[in-house]
């Protein structure tokens, strides 16, 4: 067996190791991880002497905790991560999934792939939403062929080195830094899509496994902060990936007007203004 060198990260947020699903999940990963980089994004700091810290260091080769209290936006998190580590694929998770034997089997032997879309499932409702293939869910097993536009989210995405050099070479970033958390994943099949539509450069996505996680889209509460943070994605998305994005984002701003919610319009002027999340207004100011 031709095993993979595979480098995974995993964000945490908001609760200890021990509470975190998908680092439970690797606790029983029959074969070795090369690369695990734990990245907690806040609020409170996880101790380093960790005794699930312990136990994943006997699991794999090289555990790294990263303390990352100001919250991280998740797009520099992962642009980070696959500069920083040597692997043959890179994967990426949330800390609430559930990762099956069959996906870590199938990540460690898989060849010839450039991009895996796992099948993502959801905890809540045990409907599958991703990923789209031209906006139809792709249920099917095997390499993805024919596709205009494909997307999915971040957990349990797999990239190969061979994706890594690419845009390396042509010096574009793998996942938007001006975005901080939705879209951040978006952001990075757009870049795909595009690729393969002007530059005619195909690569080979396939989706062979599936994961169990839980999506907020699911959730049948509403929830004001994470209204507001679909509105930053929806007007930097508006900004950078579509044409008329200036006459689109207007639309935008008088629609909530005329529907009396004034922080929203705020927000959307505010956001176009300044060209990223909040929180990622550092690297815009230092670019």
């Amino acid at each position: 067996m031709n095993n993979n060198k595979i480098a995974l990260v995993v964000i945490v947020y908001g609760k200890a190791l021990e509470d975190a699903m998908t680092i439970q999940s690797l606790l029983s990963f029959e074969e070795k991880l090369e690369h695990l980089l734990i990245v907690n994004n806040g609020p409170a700091v996880i101790d380093e002497n960790s005794a699930v810290l312990t136990s994943l260091a006997q699991k794999h080769h090289h555990v790294v905790l990263e303390n990352q209290v100001q919250n991280k936006p998740l797009s520099w998190i992962y642009n980070d991560f696959i500069q920083q580590y040597d692997a043959d694929y890179y994967v990426l998770f949330d800390d609430d999934t559930e990762i099956n034997p069959e996906y870590q089997r199938k990540i460690f032997i898989m060849q010839g792939v450039n991009i895996e879309l796992p099948k993502i499932i959801s905890m809540n409702d045990k409907t599958q939403y991703y990923p789209l293939v031209d906006g139809v869910i792709e249920q099917k097993d095997g390499i993805i062929s024919n596709a205009k536009e494909i997307f999915s989210i971040g957990s349990g995405l797999v990239i190969s080195k061979d994706i890594k050099q690419y845009f390396i070479e042509n010096k574009i970033e793998l996942f938007d830094s001006h975005f901080a958390l939705y879209g951040v994943d978006f952001s990075f099949f757009r870049k795909i899509n595009h690729i393969a539509k002007q530059k005619n450069i195909i690569f080979s996505i396939s989706s062979n496994t599936y994961i169990k996680h839980s999506l907020s889209r699911t959730e049948k509460e509403t929830n004001a902060w994470r209204d507001k943070e679909r509105l930053y994605d929806l007007v930097l998305t508006l900004k950078y990936y579509y044409s008329y994005a200036e006459l689109r984002i207007l639309k935008l701003f008088f629609k909530k007007i005329l529907g009396g919610k004034i922080k929203d319009a705020l927000l959307i002027l505010s956001t176009a203004f300044n060209g990223a999340h909040p929180r990622c207004m550092n690297k815009v100011l230092n670019d």
